[in-house]
Protein backbone atom coordinates (compact mmCIF):
# COMPACT_ATOMS: atom_id res chain seq x y z
CA UNK A 1 0.00 0.00 0.00
CA UNK A 2 0.94 3.50 -1.26
CA UNK A 3 1.08 6.17 1.94
CA UNK A 4 0.40 9.83 -0.02
CA UNK A 5 1.41 13.15 1.90
CA UNK A 6 -2.07 14.17 1.94
CA UNK A 7 -2.58 10.27 4.10
CA UNK A 8 -0.11 10.48 6.02
CA UNK A 9 -0.95 14.74 7.25
CA UNK A 10 -4.39 12.97 7.86
CA UNK A 11 -3.15 10.32 9.84
CA UNK A 12 -0.87 12.97 11.67
CA UNK A 13 -3.98 14.99 12.28
CA UNK A 14 -5.95 12.54 13.22
CA UNK A 15 -3.39 11.18 16.08
CA UNK A 16 -2.85 14.48 17.32
CA UNK A 17 -6.73 15.11 17.51
CA UNK A 18 -6.90 12.02 20.02
CA UNK A 19 -4.70 13.83 22.47
CA UNK A 20 -6.22 16.91 22.56
CA UNK A 21 -8.71 17.15 25.92
CA UNK A 22 -12.53 17.58 25.24
CA UNK A 23 -13.91 21.02 24.98
CA UNK A 24 -14.97 22.35 28.28
CA UNK A 25 -12.11 19.80 30.44
CA UNK A 26 -10.27 22.96 31.39
CA UNK A 27 -10.88 26.75 32.25
CA UNK A 28 -10.38 29.07 29.00
CA UNK A 29 -7.02 31.11 28.63
CA UNK A 30 -7.39 34.68 29.05
CA UNK A 31 -6.54 36.90 26.65
CA UNK A 32 -4.07 39.33 28.27
CA UNK A 33 -3.77 41.86 25.28
CA UNK A 34 -1.01 44.79 25.25
CA UNK A 35 2.50 44.70 24.17
CA UNK A 36 6.13 44.77 25.15
CA UNK A 37 7.50 47.63 26.12
CA UNK A 38 9.39 49.30 23.00
CA UNK A 39 13.01 49.58 23.00
CA UNK A 40 15.75 48.05 21.15
CA UNK A 41 19.38 48.16 21.31
CA UNK A 42 22.63 47.92 19.26
CA UNK A 43 26.33 48.99 18.82
CA UNK A 44 27.39 51.22 16.58
CA UNK A 45 31.23 51.23 17.01
CA UNK A 46 31.92 52.56 20.45
CA UNK A 47 28.32 54.23 20.66
CA UNK A 48 25.58 52.06 22.55
CA UNK A 49 22.51 52.92 20.67
CA UNK A 50 18.59 51.87 22.20
CA UNK A 51 16.01 52.98 19.65
CA UNK A 52 12.91 53.97 21.78
CA UNK A 53 9.32 53.99 20.48
CA UNK A 54 6.97 56.75 20.96
CA UNK A 55 4.18 54.49 19.78
CA UNK A 56 2.32 54.60 16.17
CA UNK A 57 0.18 56.88 14.46
CA UNK A 58 -2.12 56.18 11.77
CA UNK A 59 -2.41 58.43 9.15
CA UNK A 60 -5.64 58.57 6.56
CA UNK A 61 -6.52 58.09 3.86
CA UNK A 62 -2.87 57.23 2.38
CA UNK A 63 -4.10 59.29 -0.74
CA UNK A 64 -3.53 62.19 -1.02
CA UNK A 65 -1.53 61.94 2.51
CA UNK A 66 1.02 60.82 -0.58
CA UNK A 67 0.85 61.31 -4.30
CA UNK A 68 -1.84 64.36 -4.11
CA UNK A 69 -1.66 66.16 -7.01
CA UNK A 70 0.78 63.87 -9.19
CA UNK A 71 -0.45 60.34 -8.52
CA UNK A 72 -3.99 58.48 -8.68
CA UNK A 73 -5.78 57.39 -6.05
CA UNK A 74 -5.67 54.15 -7.64
CA UNK A 75 -1.72 53.99 -8.02
CA UNK A 76 -1.70 54.51 -4.27
CA UNK A 77 -3.54 51.80 -3.01
CA UNK A 78 -1.46 49.48 -5.76
CA UNK A 79 1.22 50.50 -4.10
CA UNK A 80 0.22 49.81 -1.06
CA UNK A 81 -1.60 46.30 -2.28
CA UNK A 82 1.51 45.02 -3.16
CA UNK A 83 3.19 45.25 -0.06
CA UNK A 84 0.49 43.51 1.77
CA UNK A 85 -0.37 46.99 3.55
CA UNK A 86 -3.69 48.62 4.71
CA UNK A 87 -5.11 49.96 1.88
CA UNK A 88 -7.55 52.30 4.00
CA UNK A 89 -4.59 53.75 6.17
CA UNK A 90 -1.14 54.12 7.13
CA UNK A 91 0.41 52.99 10.21
CA UNK A 92 3.15 54.69 10.92
CA UNK A 93 5.58 53.82 13.62
CA UNK A 94 7.49 56.43 15.59
CA UNK A 95 11.44 55.92 16.60
CA UNK A 96 13.70 57.71 18.69
CA UNK A 97 17.13 57.13 18.63
CA UNK A 98 19.14 57.63 22.27
CA UNK A 99 22.83 57.52 21.65
CA UNK A 100 25.18 56.51 24.70
CA UNK A 101 28.58 58.22 23.07
CA UNK A 102 30.43 57.20 26.97
CA UNK A 103 30.60 60.87 27.61
CA UNK A 104 26.71 61.73 27.25
CA UNK A 105 23.51 60.87 26.80
CA UNK A 106 21.92 62.12 23.45
CA UNK A 107 18.00 61.71 22.26
CA UNK A 108 17.45 62.28 18.21
CA UNK A 109 13.87 63.54 18.61
CA UNK A 110 11.36 63.42 21.35
CA UNK A 111 7.93 62.49 20.10
CA UNK A 112 4.94 63.66 20.39
CA UNK A 113 4.44 63.52 24.30
CA UNK A 114 0.93 63.93 26.43
CA UNK A 115 -0.88 65.80 23.55
CA UNK A 116 -2.66 63.06 21.38
CA UNK A 117 -2.59 65.47 18.42
CA UNK A 118 -2.41 62.48 15.87
CA UNK A 119 -4.65 60.30 17.91
CA UNK A 120 -4.57 58.06 21.21
CA UNK A 121 -1.30 55.64 20.13
CA UNK A 122 1.39 57.89 20.99
CA UNK A 123 3.16 59.45 24.42
CA UNK A 124 4.94 56.25 25.32
CA UNK A 125 8.74 57.38 24.76
CA UNK A 126 8.91 58.11 28.95
CA UNK A 127 8.37 54.31 29.52
CA UNK A 128 10.34 53.36 26.64
CA UNK A 129 13.26 54.99 27.94
CA UNK A 130 12.53 53.49 31.41
CA UNK A 131 12.03 50.13 30.45
CA UNK A 132 15.25 50.38 28.59
CA UNK A 133 17.07 51.36 32.15
CA UNK A 134 17.43 54.93 30.80
CA UNK A 135 15.93 57.86 33.21
CA UNK A 136 14.81 60.59 31.45
CA UNK A 137 16.76 62.83 33.58
CA UNK A 138 20.01 61.32 32.77
CA UNK A 139 19.36 62.82 28.82
CA UNK A 140 22.06 65.26 28.19
CA UNK A 141 20.56 66.66 25.38
CA UNK A 142 17.72 66.35 22.90
CA UNK A 143 18.56 67.12 19.15
CA UNK A 144 15.70 67.24 16.78
CA UNK A 145 15.46 66.80 13.13
CA UNK A 146 12.97 69.31 13.07
CA UNK A 147 9.76 71.31 14.98
CA UNK A 148 6.69 69.22 13.75
CA UNK A 149 4.46 67.81 17.09
CA UNK A 150 5.83 64.09 16.89
CA UNK A 151 9.01 65.26 16.85
CA UNK A 152 9.27 67.51 19.65
CA UNK A 153 6.65 68.27 21.61
CA UNK A 154 7.65 65.33 23.49
CA UNK A 155 9.93 67.23 25.72
CA UNK A 156 7.27 68.32 27.72
CA UNK A 157 4.20 66.70 29.73
CA UNK A 158 1.04 67.25 30.25
CA UNK A 159 1.48 69.89 32.57
CA UNK A 160 3.78 71.37 30.73
CA UNK A 161 6.77 70.44 32.57
CA UNK A 162 10.06 69.32 31.15
CA UNK A 163 10.04 65.31 30.67
CA UNK A 164 14.21 65.97 30.76
CA UNK A 165 14.68 67.99 33.04
CA UNK A 166 18.71 68.34 32.41
CA UNK A 167 18.92 68.16 29.04
CA UNK A 168 19.81 70.78 26.72
CA UNK A 169 18.44 71.07 23.10
CA UNK A 170 19.66 71.57 19.56
CA UNK A 171 17.43 72.44 16.63
CA UNK A 172 18.27 74.34 13.41
CA UNK A 173 17.66 77.74 13.81
CA UNK A 174 15.44 77.93 10.38
CA UNK A 175 13.05 75.54 12.03
CA UNK A 176 12.94 76.91 15.20
CA UNK A 177 12.54 80.58 14.11
CA UNK A 178 9.73 79.15 11.21
CA UNK A 179 7.62 76.91 14.28
CA UNK A 180 7.42 79.35 16.93
CA UNK A 181 6.99 82.67 14.52
CA UNK A 182 3.23 84.18 15.99
CA UNK A 183 2.66 85.05 12.52
CA UNK A 184 1.67 81.78 11.50
CA UNK A 185 -0.73 81.64 14.20
CA UNK A 186 -3.26 83.38 11.22
CA UNK A 187 -2.54 80.31 8.76
CA UNK A 188 -5.45 77.70 8.54
CA UNK A 189 -5.23 74.10 10.54
CA UNK A 190 -3.58 72.14 11.01
CA UNK A 191 -0.65 74.93 10.62
CA UNK A 192 -2.21 76.90 12.81
CA UNK A 193 -2.11 74.45 15.63
CA UNK A 194 1.28 72.76 14.70
CA UNK A 195 2.65 76.81 15.63
CA UNK A 196 0.78 77.03 18.87
CA UNK A 197 1.75 73.61 19.85
CA UNK A 198 5.51 74.26 19.23
CA UNK A 199 5.80 77.60 20.72
CA UNK A 200 4.21 76.23 23.91
CA UNK A 201 6.83 73.78 24.25
CA UNK A 202 9.73 75.67 22.52
CA UNK A 203 9.48 78.88 24.13
CA UNK A 204 9.43 78.59 27.58
CA UNK A 205 12.86 76.70 27.37
CA UNK A 206 14.47 78.78 24.41
CA UNK A 207 17.61 79.96 26.43
CA UNK A 208 18.38 75.56 26.51
CA UNK A 209 18.53 75.43 23.00
CA UNK A 210 21.85 75.33 20.80
CA UNK A 211 21.05 77.11 17.44
CA UNK A 212 22.69 73.96 14.51
CA UNK A 213 24.82 75.33 11.82
CA UNK A 214 25.15 73.63 8.60
CA UNK A 215 26.90 70.76 8.72
CA UNK A 216 26.82 71.50 13.17
CA UNK A 217 28.38 68.55 15.17
CA UNK A 218 26.59 68.13 18.24
CA UNK A 219 28.52 65.89 19.89
CA UNK A 220 31.93 64.23 18.73
CA UNK A 221 30.69 61.37 16.14
CA UNK A 222 27.18 63.04 15.20
CA UNK A 223 26.76 65.69 13.12
CA UNK A 224 23.35 67.25 11.49
CA UNK A 225 23.36 67.03 7.49
CA UNK A 226 20.95 69.72 5.99
CA UNK A 227 18.46 67.62 4.46
CA UNK A 228 15.47 70.81 3.96
CA UNK A 229 11.99 70.22 2.09
CA UNK A 230 9.97 68.46 4.51
CA UNK A 231 10.53 71.79 6.98
CA UNK A 232 12.87 74.74 5.83
CA UNK A 233 15.28 73.77 8.56
CA UNK A 234 15.08 69.80 8.67
CA UNK A 235 18.32 68.10 9.50
CA UNK A 236 19.12 64.22 9.41
CA UNK A 237 22.01 62.71 11.58
CA UNK A 238 25.35 61.12 10.28
CA UNK A 239 26.64 59.07 13.21
CA UNK A 240 29.80 57.65 13.01
CA UNK A 241 32.07 55.83 15.53
CA UNK A 242 34.63 53.55 14.89
CA UNK A 243 34.18 53.30 11.06
CA UNK A 244 30.67 52.38 11.31
CA UNK A 245 28.46 54.74 10.43
CA UNK A 246 24.61 55.48 10.69
CA UNK A 247 22.31 58.06 8.74
CA UNK A 248 19.31 58.91 11.24
CA UNK A 249 16.54 59.85 8.30
CA UNK A 250 14.06 62.23 10.40
CA UNK A 251 11.11 62.84 7.64
CA UNK A 252 12.97 63.04 4.29
CA UNK A 253 10.87 59.58 4.29
CA UNK A 254 7.74 59.33 5.48
CA UNK A 255 6.44 55.54 4.32
CA UNK A 256 9.11 52.47 4.41
CA UNK A 257 7.44 51.57 1.14
CA UNK A 258 5.35 54.67 -0.80
CA UNK A 259 8.26 57.39 -0.27
CA UNK A 260 10.90 55.11 -1.21
CA UNK A 261 9.18 53.25 -4.46
CA UNK A 262 8.01 56.92 -4.95
CA UNK A 263 10.08 59.50 -4.09
CA UNK A 264 8.95 61.92 -6.47
CA UNK A 265 5.30 61.56 -4.77
CA UNK A 266 4.39 64.15 -2.34
CA UNK A 267 3.97 63.88 0.96
CA UNK A 268 0.74 65.84 2.50
CA UNK A 269 2.86 67.77 5.33
CA UNK A 270 5.88 68.75 3.35
CA UNK A 271 6.93 72.45 3.65
CA UNK A 272 8.18 72.41 0.16
CA UNK A 273 7.32 69.84 -1.81
CA UNK A 274 9.75 69.97 -4.58
CA UNK A 275 12.74 70.57 -2.65
CA UNK A 276 10.92 67.42 0.13
CA UNK A 277 10.86 65.43 -3.45
CA UNK A 278 14.61 65.98 -4.32
CA UNK A 279 16.57 66.20 -1.02
CA UNK A 280 14.62 62.58 -0.36
CA UNK A 281 15.85 61.24 -3.95
CA UNK A 282 19.35 62.64 -3.13
CA UNK A 283 19.73 61.76 0.41
CA UNK A 284 17.90 57.90 -0.75
CA UNK A 285 20.64 57.62 -3.51
CA UNK A 286 23.37 58.64 -1.40
CA UNK A 287 22.59 55.86 1.22
CA UNK A 288 22.12 53.20 -1.57
CA UNK A 289 25.10 53.95 -3.24
CA UNK A 290 27.15 54.33 -0.16
CA UNK A 291 25.45 50.90 1.62
CA UNK A 292 24.76 53.11 4.42
CA UNK A 293 22.60 52.31 7.09
CA UNK A 294 19.45 53.98 8.25
CA UNK A 295 17.43 54.74 10.77
CA UNK A 296 14.14 55.75 9.24
CA UNK A 297 12.12 57.73 12.12
CA UNK A 298 8.51 56.40 10.97
CA UNK A 299 9.77 52.60 9.50
CA UNK A 300 8.01 49.95 10.52
CA UNK A 301 9.45 48.93 14.12
CA UNK A 302 12.81 49.41 15.17
CA UNK A 303 13.49 51.31 11.74
CA UNK A 304 16.57 50.29 10.96
CA UNK A 305 17.95 48.62 7.87
CA UNK A 306 19.22 49.51 4.33
CA UNK A 307 18.05 51.32 0.96
CA UNK A 308 18.68 49.88 -2.68
CA UNK A 309 17.98 50.85 -5.47
CA UNK A 310 14.29 49.56 -7.43
CA UNK A 311 12.31 50.56 -9.90
CA UNK A 312 11.61 53.81 -10.34
CA UNK A 313 13.03 54.80 -6.61
CA UNK A 314 14.45 52.50 -4.07
CA UNK A 315 13.15 50.06 -1.02
CA UNK A 316 13.69 49.53 2.25
CA UNK A 317 15.53 46.11 3.44
CA UNK A 318 15.02 46.17 6.86
CA UNK A 319 18.10 44.82 9.11
CA UNK A 320 17.66 41.58 11.34
CA UNK A 321 17.06 41.54 15.11
CA UNK A 322 20.06 41.26 16.63
CA UNK A 323 20.49 39.47 19.85
CA UNK A 324 23.17 40.24 22.35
Amino acid sequence: MTITRRASLAATLGFGAALLPPPGAHAAAPQRGGQVAGWYRFRLGAFECTVVSDGAINLAPPFPTFGGGVATEAAVTAALRRAFLPEDRLPTAINALVVNTGAQLILLDAGVGAQPVFGPGTGQLPASLRAAGIDPAEVDLVAFTHAHPDHAWGIADAAGDSVFPNARYAMSSTDFDTWTNEALLAQPEPIRGFVQGTRAVLLPRRDRFAMLGVNAEVAPGIRAVPTPGHTPGHVSYLLESEGARLLVLGDVANHAVLALARPDWPFVFDSDPGQAVATRRRTLDMAATDRLPVLGYHFPWPGLGHIEAAGQGFAFIPTPWQWG
